[in-house]
């Protein structure tokens, strides 16, 4: 050793000076020659791999495990595809899926806290600090809808996903499955003791508007908690076998061209999900936080959503959502979006023989599920309520305004109606308002002996054997279809309009104001709706139906109407009932309302029939049940301080709208077309009617006329059980209220008086003449038929005219008193 190094520190120069040279001379030459000689031995040693047949598809097995794992399997284990995948697969799973003593993922060290932490600055954390969804109406067109908000905005922000290194065992990624060549199983679990997968996101309701009651502004924060979670999917993949053999090199980083392997779907071939299911242990724990509220009940909003949790809704739509969730991914529509990606990366990918074209669009549509509808309608049902409770804890403490003075614009020169004096419009207005509101809000006796108020027996005719008042809408067409389901409205039904217990309206205040005063035992609306889900699925019904007891409504209501303007009016504009409203409505300078209060009892119903299984509807009425017992009450005090400051604003701003359509293009000019005399037989007939009796059957009148005519058509042939015309008790009615006894019509004081000077033959006398004190008793003694103003056939201008008086045990009667006079040389 003391040899050696004497001998480098003798030579240690020479040889430093002699290397560089040593290596770029012999050395080089050594190497040049050893790369030579091992070309020419590899020159055609790297196989084509040409006789692989193009319907094949790679057997997973074989392509990720190592050949004794794939023998085992159920594959060839001959590793046809080469070992390098299957070693980088075992490499992977025994470095990057290993577990540690706690059960974690190898994976959530290697890879997933360091990219967290470089995307959001916290390890396990997913932070996109931007917006995801931002839906902004600036500006509401003029219509109804503006009553409601002028500007609106929902914005979705802020989302935040933590927990996301807590991957844990079971684990599973692209795990061939021993039963078939082409499945890979995989398993993905998170949450551990200590820490739960969170997510958030900040959500920002904004309802904008000076006017609009239900203005808004708040920003939240949403949280979902969940302990664990645990995914299981399996994945249908058949990848060609020819494709990816060979696949140039250039493209292996091109993830297009790896899906461009995969055919579209066909029986067993193609990709899709055969098998979801998620797991997520301890349940969904959702909480809310203010950010800034308007809506200071929102504060509080974690206290109803701990009721609903106790009362098992967040349970019960997690387990619907799961099953919902799982449905959809193994539907024939995530199949048919996985074609449309497989048809749209086949376009993008060089080697593809359809790189560059331009391909039909692939997929199938959307088809919602029975189970998606039903848990959507259980759902809708239950926001409904929440939605009510949060209102209900805002007007809490709100105390009803007394009547509003409103703010009346109206042009010096209008000459506008006092409310109060009707005879500027007609000498008898003001005793047909008050006939008429003394019968309306006055006891009737009905034909079973009941005593009911006017306003009840004269909707009698109007409503069907259970009281309601249906309005048909089915031929309107509301409603929507979409994703296979339909949903048609079909009517609305008023329940408890037969139930009217005080009933005192159009009383004036003012000269530009009406009070009024309503009070029933019940009132409620039904909806009906029809829904089918599928495409040749029969139609079922729905119904949801509220119903409230002991009503009571106060109403202020002031209107600046415009006498000139009213009198101005064209009957030609009204002719179509569709005119009348918006026609009256451009004769009023300005109108709203001053007072709208309602208080209530109690609420005796609130459901929903028809279409849901037995369960939803079980589960309905459980909720439904709860929010009854713990916040009904509320409900129910805060109704008039919301009806006052909420809905009467609304309902406020509605007739501003619709006053402004009134003045615009809603009520119409008169058809200067028309010439000529009125044919009869289209002013009263429906168009088949008129057309039958050779009239023209284009309806030129509009419908008003028509309309007023089958309601007398109707009561014309309407007969009681004894075969006497219901009309008797129309008439009964109406004399009673003019005479005070049913059938008799009676005038008081002279009808008629006349001074007649006689010359004649040499008779000269004045004579007085005087009819006073007229009664017609019996009049409601009419026989069928009775037939009045009946178009004719073949005449535009005739109207035929037959009833019969008198009929039955009384017979008509006219009584009158006559004074006769006279006075001169002859007559005494």
């Amino acid at each position: 050793t003391q040899l050696a190094d004497a001998l480098f520190d003798m030579y240690e120069a020479v040889l430093k000076r002699a290397l560089p040279n040593f290596l770029d001379t012999f050395v080089r030459d050594m190497a040049n020659d050893y790369l030579e000689e091992t070309l020419v031995k590899f020159v055609g040693a790297c196989p084509e791999n040409n006789d692989v047949a193009p319907e094949r598809h790679l057997d997973w097995r074989d392509m990720l495990m190592l050949p004794a794992e794939a023998t085992i399997a159920g594959a060839s284990g001959t590793s046809p595809y080469g070992d390098v995948i299957p070693w980088v697969m075992d490499i992977v799973e025994s470095q990057l899926f290993a577990a540690d003593d706690d059960g974690l993922i190898a994976l959530n060290d290697m890879l997933i806290r360091p990219l967290t932490k470089s995307q959001s600055g916290t390890e396990g954390l997913i932070h996109m600090n931007g917006t995801l969804v931002d839906l902004h109406k600036v500006d509401v067109e003029q219509d109804i809808w503006r009553a409601f908000a002028q500007n609106l905005r929902l914005k979705l922000s802020d989302f935040r996903l933590a927990g996301v290194d807590t991957l844990r065992e079971p684990f599973q990624l692209l795990k061939p499955r021993s039963s078939s060549a082409h499945l890979l199983e995989n398993k993905l679990s998170f949450g551990i003791d200590d820490q739960a997968v969170d997510a958030s996101v900040q959500l920002e309701l904004v309802v904008g508007g000076d006017q609009s009651p239900l203005a808004t502004n708040n920003v939240m924060d949403l949280h979902i908690g969940v302990p664990s979670i645990e995914v299981l999917a399996v994945l249908l993949a058949t990848v060609s076998e020819s494709r990816f053999i060979q696949m140039p090199l250039r493209d292996v980083l091109n993830f297009h061209c790896w899906l461009s392997m995969i055919p579209q779907s066909a029986l067993n071939v193609g990709a899709a999900i055969p098998v979801f299911d998620m797991l997520l242990g301890g349940g969904m724990l959702p909480k809310t936080s203010c950010v800034s509220c308007s809506n200071g009940m929102l504060n509080d909003l974690n206290t109803i959503i701990d009721f609903l949790n106790a009362n098992d809704f967040i349970d019960i739509i997690q387990s619907r959502g799961l099953s919902i969730l799982s449905d959809l991914m193994q539907s024939d529509f995530m199949r048919g979006m996985i074609d449309g990606q497989l048809s749209k990366s086949a376009a993008q990918c060089p080697s593809d023989p359809k790189f560059g074209l331009t391909l039909e669009q692939i997929g199938t549509p959307y088809r919602a599920t029975r189970d998606l509808v039903d848990t959507i309608i259980y759902a809708g049902m239950v926001v409904v309520e929440t939605i009510t409770i949060i209102y209900a804890q805002k007007h809490t403490s709100v105390a009803p305004p007394v009547n509003i003075t409103l703010d009346m614009l109206v042009p010096d020169d209008a000459q506008l109606i006092d409310l109060t004096d009707f005879s500027s419009v007609a000498s008898w207005a003001d005793m047909a308002l008050a006939e008429g509101k003394s019968y309306l809000g006055g006891m009737v006796e009905t034909d079973n002996g009941d005593n009911v108020l006017g306003i009840s027996s004269l909707l009698s005719s109007v409503l069907d054997d259970d009281g309601l008042m249906t309005f048909p809408l089915a031929d309107q067409n509301h409603g929507f279809e979409a994703g296979g389901v339909k949903l048609l409205l079909v009517d609305v039904s008023l329940v408890g309009l037969d139930s009217f217990e005080v009933f005192d309206v159009l009383n004036t205040t003012d000269p530009n104001t009406f009070s009024n005063k309503i009070k029933l035992e019940t009132i409620g609306v039904n909806l009906k709706m029809e829904l089918s889900v599928g495409e040749n699925a029969d139609p079922e019904m729905v119904t949801v139906a509220l119903t409230m007891k002991d009503v009571e409504i106060d109403v202020g209501l002031g209107v600046a109407m415009d006498q000139n303007l009213l009198g101005s009016l064209r009957l030609g504009s009204i002719i179509d009932t569709s005119h009348i409203f918006f026609c009256i409505l451009s004769t009023i300078h300005s109108a709203g309302l001053s007072e709208f209060v309602m208080r209530i009892g109690d609420i005796s119903e609130f459901s929903i029939s028809g279409f849901i299984s037995d369960e939803t509807n079980k589960q309905i009425q459980s909720i439904t049940k709860a929010v009854f017992t713990d916040y009904k009450q509320m409900i129910v005090d805060a109704i008039p301080a919301f009806t006052s400051t909420t809905i009467r604003p609304l309902l406020h701003e509605i007739l501003q709208v619709l006053m402004d359509m009134g003045k615009g293009s809603q009520c119409p000019e008169p058809d200067n077309s028309l010439e000529g005399l009125v044919d009869i037989r289209d002013l009263f007939l429906s168009e088949s009617r008129a057309l039958a009796l050779l009239g023209r059957g284009n309806s030129p009148y509009g419908d008003l006329f028509r309309s007023l005519y089958s309601v007398l058509d109707r009561m014309m042939s309407a007969t009681d059980e004894n075969g006497m015309p219901e009309m008797n008790s129309l008439i009964a009615t109406l004399t009673e209220r003019q005479s005070n006894v049913e059938g008799d019509i009676h005038f008081r004081g002279d009808l008629f008086s006349q001074n007649i000077d006689v010359a004649l033959n040499g008779l000269n006398a004045k004579i007085d003449i005087a009819l006073s004190d007229l009664r017609i008793s019996n009049i409601d003694s009419l026989g069928a038929p009775i037939k009045l103003l009946q178009p004719m056939m073949g005449e535009s201008s005739a109207l035929n005219n037959s009833v019969s008086i008198g009929v039955g045990e009384d017979a008509l009667r006219t009584s009158f008193t006559l004074k006769v006079n006279g006075e001169g040389d002859e007559v005494q």
